[in-house]
């Protein structure tokens, strides 16, 4: 099952891999808020606090973004960063992934966040909810349903990624 990520237009996926939050040194201020603190240990705690693994996910979608002409960001997500895809079942295969999770709704600026557990064969292929974006009221992936991957390690190997063009 082929999952998507969007990063950056400057990283090194390709050489690197993906990594999930507690592998990186980035502005965490996102989860700042919700977490109560803009130290990385505290957001790092607070985010496994939502569900065992949190920090060691990656984000990922079953689609790629469809703007529609709906929501600006959508254009400035596709037009701004890279879109990566990898093979869930060659991860799951190796013995890289922990568990599954579907975060499936939240709040506006992502509170009250809606999660529950999934195994491989019930990740959701429907079509994404990308006419109920609306970045003037904070609802990106509030309203798109998307997968976090925990990963015992809490990366992918590049050998595992592919660029999309």
């Amino acid at each position: 099952m082929k999952l998507y990520h969007y990063a950056p237009k400057e990283n090194t996926v390709m050489k690197d891999g993906l990594f999930s939050i507690s592998k990186i040194d980035r502005n965490l201020r996102p989860y700042a808020h919700r977490a109560g603190s803009e130290n990385k240990e505290d957001i790092l705690k607070w985010m496994d606090s939502t569900f065992y693994g949190r920090s060691r996910a990656i984000s990922c979608l079953t689609e790629q973004i469809k703007w529609q002409g709906n929501d600006s960001i959508l254009k400035k997500i596709v037009d701004g960063t890279e879109l990566f895809s990898f093979e869930l079942d060659d991860l799951i295969k190796d013995d890289l992934v922990e568990s599954i999770w579907c975060k499936n709704g939240s709040d506006a600026g992502g509170l009250n966040e809606k999660f529950y557990q999934v195994m491989p064969e019930e990740i959701d292929l429907s079509p994404l909810t990308w006419e109920k974006v609306d970045s003037s009221k904070d609802l990106l992936y509030a309203v798109v349903r998307h997968y976090l991957i925990v990963l015992k390690d809490g990366f992918i190997s590049a050998k595992y990624i592919k660029k999309e063009e």
